[in-house]
């Protein structure tokens, strides 16, 4: 039986749970609009008593923009704006008599701001995820960036260290990548990058993240993995497919395992860079046997 986790969704990013997610954001913060709108209709009707039905109907404006843009989803905008409306009606009705303008106006023109504001919230919204994407992941492969990596080894230590268990962190490099770019250009080499990328991505698990620290070196977390030698072996046996046909690129893995090997994301990039260097080390030793 899995042991219950801390946090409910590891395989999604730091910086995409609630709190930095324009809808989880606000959708958690809802008992906290409702007395804020109650304050902006309230306002708005005190408004447009003080000045005066008519024109002072247009005052309404401002509280309706504003109101709608704190609707957590599109189909709250007009749930939220309509109590703002209703009370600069009210307002204008409790006044002197005099001829406000045409129903369809008070509706078509409050309805149009609003539309407007909408759109303008999902365009800003789409580039805000487009610049969370860009800031948190690799331009060539797509995959994790060492700042996402960063983050998100924080985020297990924490994780891990309050369930007590243990993860992995394994750095691997692709030995023969630079014969593989000498040989056909570094098109072909980007093009590898992407195909090991990949491969790793579906050979591993969902909540394992991989991440590309520059050239041709990746680094994977594995969650509540407390035996390396699996994951060095799957990742191993993902750079095997990517690479198939090219018999001189293979990949050296060195692992380390939270919190034995160190508890911040320098010392356990320390210890699995040292058993990187010795696992190419042996590599070298070998071949050089085999040649001789």
């Amino acid at each position: 039986m899995p042991r219950k986790r801390a946090e409910t969704d590891t395989r999604r990013p730091p910086h995409e749970r609630a709190g930095h997610d324009g809808r989880g954001g606000r959708a958690g913060r809802g008992g906290a609009i409702l007395p804020r709108i109650v304050l902006i209709a309230l306002c708005t009707g005190l408004a447009v008593a003080l000045v005066g039905a008519g024109d002072g109907i247009w005052l309404t404006m401002p509280g309706l923009l504003l109101a709608g843009s704190m609707a957590a989803a599109p189909g709250t905008v007009i749930a939220s704006a309509a109590p703002v409306m209703a009370a600069g009606v009210a307002a204008a009705k409790l006044g002197p008599p005099v001829t406000l303008p045409p129903l369809w106006l008070l509706v078509l023109v409050p309805a149009a701001s609003l539309m407007v504001l909408h759109a303008a919230g999902q365009r800003l919204r789409r580039e805000r995820d487009a610049m969370a994407e860009a800031a948190f992941s690799d331009p060539l492969t797509g995959m994790a960036n060492r700042r996402m990596l960063q983050s998100r080894v924080a985020y297990e230590v924490e994780r891990h260290l309050r369930a007590g268990e243990r993860f992995t962190l394994a750095l691997l490099d692709l030995d023969g990548f630079k014969l593989l770019n000498d040989r056909y250009g570094h098109a072909a080499g980007d093009e590898m990058l992407c195909d090991v990328a990949m491969q790793l991505k579906r050979t591993l698990r969902g909540q394992d993240t991989v991440a590309r620290l520059g050239g041709d070196e990746f680094c994977v977390i594995a969650p509540e993995t407390a035996n390396p030698r699996p994951l060095a072996d799957r990742i191993a046996a993902a750079v095997a497919g990517a690479s198939a046909g090219q018999d001189d690129l293979r990949a050296s893995v060195g692992t380390a395992v939270f919190p034995e090997d160190g508890a911040t994301i320098e010392v356990l990039l320390q210890a699995a860079d040292e058993r990187l260097l010795e696992a190419k080390r042996r590599l070298r030793g070998g071949a050089q046997r085999r040649a001789a």
